[in-house]
C-alpha cells in the first residue's frame, strides 16, 4: 500500500517523511534515512577524528540525508586537560564514587565518561573542534541538542548545512529563531536524555506561536502515529523521536537492556541529575536509588558530574568494555538508559523500517491523507 504523509519538513531536507530520529549508532541513523526519515547521530562521545569517520561511513551507507547532534552549553569552561577539570571534583564526590566501586566491586580504574574523557559536553574549544571536524565532512543537517551559538549558527549557513536545535521552553525558542536557525525542536519533559519541565502538548503550539514561520518539530513522547498526527495537529511539521529506536533490531543497546525497555511502565522513566549535571530522563536503576541516600553529595555541574562516575551514561556500543562489568547477576539493576515516558508504548522489538511504516501509517489513517 502506498501511503503518503507530506509537510514542509519533508520540502526542507528531501525525505520522505516527517520524521527525524535521534540515535548514537550509525547503524539506525542510516536505516531511519534510508526508510524515509531522517536520522541524526548523537556525536557527544566522538573525537573530531571519529565524527568524520562516522559522517563518511553514512555517506557510504545511505545516499539520503542525515545530522550530527553536538552540544554547546555555556557553561562549559573554555580550554582544560581532564586532569584540570578534575581539580573541580570535591574530595566528597570522589570519596562517594569510591564507595559505590568498593559496593559493587568494580576496579578501582573504573571509569565512564564522555568525549575525550572531557566530561559531556568538554570545553568550548573541544566544541569549537567538533563543529570544524563536521562542517568538513558536510552532513546535511548538524542539530544541537544543548545550547547553540551565533557562530555555529553562522558556520553551518555558510557551509550550506541547516541547522537545527532543541528547545525545552518559549524563551529559548525565541532565542534560537534570533540566532537564525532553520528548524526549532520543541522538546517537551515527557522526553528522555536531556530535558525540560514543560509537557509537550501545551509547549509545542506556543513553541510555533513564537518562532512563526520558523518550522517547529514536536519532540517528547512521541512513539507512534497518534503522537505524529497530534503533532501535525499542533501546528509541528514533523516529529523528532529518540527512544522507540532503542529497542530496534538494528540498535547495538544490549539484549538485557531492551528487554528492560520492553517492561518498562510510563513511570519508569524520571529525570535525575546524576549523569549530567542536568536533568535528563532515563529508566529507574540502584544508581540512582544510591544518590538519594543520606550520605551522597550533591550533584556538580556540566561537565564534571561524570567525570569521575563509574557508570556508563550509554548503554550501546560506545563503551562495551564498562557495560561488561554490569552484565552479571546483582550489577544489571545498577545500569540503565535515556529513555522517554513513551518507553512505556514499546512492546515489542522491531526493524527501524517497520517502526517507520507502522508510525507513518497510523498517521495516514488518523490524519485521511492516504
Amino acid at each position: 500500500m502506498a501511503i503518503s504523509l507530506h509537510t514542509e519538513l519533508c520540502d526542507m531536507l528531501g525525505i520522505e517523511y516527517p520524521i527525524m530520529a535521534f540515535n548514537h549508532c550509525r547503524d539506525v541513523v542510516a536505516a531511519v534515512s534510508n526508510a524515509g526519515g531522517s536520522g541524526v547521530l548523537g556525536a557527544i562521545a566522538l573525537t573530531p577524528e571519529n565524527i568524520a569517520v562516522e559522517v563518511n561511513w553514512l555517506k557510504a551507507h545511505t545516499d539520503k540525508p542525515f545530522g550530527i547532534d553536538l552540544v554547546f552549553p555555556k557553561a562549559s569552561p573554555e580550554t582544560a586537560t581532564r586532569e584540570q577539570l578534575l581539580g573541580f571534583v570535591p574530595q566528597e564526590y570522589r570519596d562517594f564514587m569510591d564507595r559505590i566501586k568498593q559496593e559493587l566491586g568494580l576496579p578501582e580504574d573504573t571509569y565512564c565518561g564522555h568525549g575525550m574523557d572531557l566530561g559531556i559536553g568538554g570545553t568550548h574549544e573541544w566544541q569549537r573542534k567538533q563543529l570544524e571536524a563536521t562542517l568538513k565532512v558536510k552532513p546535511a543537517i548538524i542539530a544541537a541538542g544543548l545550547g547553540i551559538t551565533r557562530e555555529a549558527v553562522e558556520e553551518c549557513r555558510a557551509a550550506g548545512i541547516k541547522v537545527i536545535t532543541l528547545v525545552g521552553n518559549v524563551k529559548n525558542a525565541r532565542r534560537a529563531a534570533e540566532l537564525g536557525v532553520d528548524i526549532v525542536v520543541a522538546q517537551g519533559t515527557e522526553a528522555g536524555g536531556h530535558t525540560g519541565r514543560i509537557g509537550t502538548f501545551v509547549l509545542v503550539p506556543q513553541v510555533v506561536d513564537a518562532v512563526s514561520p520558523i518550522p517547529v518539530l514536536a519532540a517528547g513522547g512521541i512513539g507512534d502515529g497518534r503522537g505524529l498526527a497530534a503533532a501535525l495537529a499542533l501546528g509541528a511539521v514533523g516529529v523528532w523521536t529518540g527512544t522507540i529506536w532503542l529497542t530496534a533490531h538494528e540498535s547495538p543497546v544490549a539484549d538485557w537492556i531492551k528487554d528492560k525497555m520492553l517492561e518498562a511502565t510510563d513511570e519508569d522513566a524520571v529525570t535525575t541529575k546524576i549523569y549530567t549535571g542536568k536533568n535528563a530522563r532515563t529508566l529507574k536503576n540502584k544508581y540512582i536509588d544510591r544518590w538519594n541516600e543520606p550520605d551522597a553529595p550533591k550533584t556538580l555541574p556540566m561537565p564534571f558530574q561524570n567525570l569521575y562516575s563509574p557508570m556508563p551514561h550509554s548503554v550501546s556500543t560506545e563503551y562495551p568494555d564498562a557495560l561488561s562489568l554490569f552484565d552479571k547477576p546483582g550489577l544489571r539493576d545498577w545500569i540503565s538508559t535515556p529513555a522517554g515516558n513513551v518507553v512505556g508504548l514499546i512492546k515489542e522489538r522491531k526493524s527501524v523500517r517497520q517502526i517507520m511504516y507502522d508510525m507513518v501509517s497510523q498517521a495516514v489513517e488518523i490524519l485521511g491523507t492516504e
